[in-house]
């Protein structure tokens, strides 16, 4: 059916963050008018700028409390769990690990209260969990068909962008029948042997502010400026630095980002921009990582 004859979907966005579920319910959907009815984050700077993208803030509170009358009558759930239990970086914890608590607590509630789908992302290290079994068999409980499973990242749809992910949706038919058959360790995505090129980073800078737009780049930049101590650190070798003019991805930042350099995320190159002659006005040089220490900070 239309989408644009039917009614608005109400929806559940957990761990809501910036709004980028949101993003893609309203690209995939080609409306933006659907009733998110609850959304949720933990963070006051995420839930500002949700607020920001779409002039509504999230509550502030913990998904282990939402109850099912918060969640009752929902056509769709949105969600991108803590990843932290899923990665090398946190020795697979897993179930085990606090932060797995809240999904732990939505498959209980996607029992009381299932809606009709549910999208769910995460690292691509939550394929191979044990709150992936849980979460699978509170599905198959509640009456989900078995989820479709993908590993994506952006660079496969022509964005500079490197960030593996997994993503997985379900739809409720109340019928277990596919369940009965191995799960597939990923499905099939329609289109992705036909690649977009890849955009330049610089294409995704805010127009008002890029930075060959303005009349005293150098001024509007000097905040944003990697500092000289950092520079200079043991550990600067290992900065991951991307021309803004370049179709070179970015690597996938993290909440360290500006505070350590090992994988944190790439640092943007404006020499083109600013006009500086090359990367030593900026006080880099060029090596190899075992001519120098190597240092977390």
């Amino acid at each position: 059916a239309d989408l644009n004859e039917q009614p608005p979907l109400k929806i559940c966005e957990f761990y809501s963050g910036i709004g980028g579920w949101r993003y893609a319910l309203e690209k995939a959907t080609s409306r933006e008018d659907h009733d998110v009815a609850l959304a949720v984050d933990a963070s006051t700077t995420c839930n500002s700028i949700y607020e920001h993208n779409f002039g509504q803030r999230p509550t502030q509170r913990r998904v282990e409390n939402i109850t099912t009358s918060d969640v009752a009558g929902a056509d769709g759930w949105l969600l991108s769990p803590p990843c932290q239990p899923y990665t090398r970086q946190h020795a697979m914890t897993d179930v085990s690990d606090p932060r797995a608590a809240s999904l732990l607590h939505l498959a209980d509630l996607v029992e009381q209260a299932p809606p009709r789908f549910v999208c769910l992302e995460n690292v691509v290290g939550f394929a191979s969990s044990e709150s992936r079994e849980r979460w699978h068999g509170a599905l198959r409980r509640a009456g989900f068909a078995r989820p479709k499973c993908w590993h994506l990242t952006p660079t496969q749809t022509g964005v500079p962008h490197e960030r593996p992910r997994y993503f997985e949706c379900a739809v409720r038919t109340n019928s277990d029948e596919d369940w009965a058959s191995p799960a597939p360790t990923e499905d099939a995505w329609p289109g992705l042997d036909r690649t977009p090129p890849m955009r330049l980073v610089k294409e995704f800078l805010e127009a008002p502010y890029a930075l060959d737009q303005c009349a005293d780049a150098s001024a509007l930049i000097e905040p944003y400026r990697v500092p000289a101590k950092t520079i200079k650190s043991d550990a600067a070798w290992c900065f991951d630095v991307v021309d803004a003019t370049d179709a070179i991805p970015t690597a996938c930042f993290t909440r360290s980002y500006g505070r350590f350099n090992r994988g944190t995320g790439s640092v943007l190159r404006v020499r083109q921009m600013l006009n500086d002659p090359d990367l030593a006005s900026l006080g880099f040089s060029r090596t190899t990582p075992d001519a120098r220490p190597f240092g977390d900070t």
